[in-house]
């Protein structure tokens, strides 16, 4: 099993389907967080968010007490502000590698609908 990054939106958009791989986002977090911060863009890491709510539940069905655990709120995104980094990544060949060229594509053809419709969003991880 391997973990993946995957965009949540704020709210659901008409006709959008906003389903991705993220898997070779995930292998390569590192890379492209790395190249971001070359390329003086907000590393794609820093757009991961999570609901308080939605993590407690998750260790609470895994067997883990969550209750010692503070969380910050959920974070919400502009779908400008990561396109901004899609986009610098996308032109950046080095870092296109086993599939990375199109999880990028995906979360730009996301984030261009999200950005036509004021939606935030916010990166969270499958696993």
């Amino acid at each position: 099993m391997s973990a993946a990054y995957f965009i949540v939106l704020e709210r659901k958009i008409d006709g959008l389907d906003a389903m991705m791989n993220g898997k070779s986002l995930s292998k390569h977090m590192k890379l492209l967080d790395q190249a971001a911060g070359e390329l003086g863009v907000t590393p794609l890491s820093e757009f991961y968010s999570i609901d308080p709510d939605q993590a407690a539940e998750f260790w609470a069905d895994e067997g883990i007490e969550p209750g010692d655990i503070k969380l910050p709120p959920l974070e919400q995104f502009s779908a400008q502000d990561g396109l901004a980094t899609i986009r610098a990544l996308l032109a950046h060949k080095p870092v296109h590698q086993d599939h990375v060229l199109e999880d990028l594509q995906e979360c730009e053809r996301i984030l261009n609908v999200a950005a036509e419709h004021g939606v935030h969003w916010h990166f969270e991880i499958d696993i």
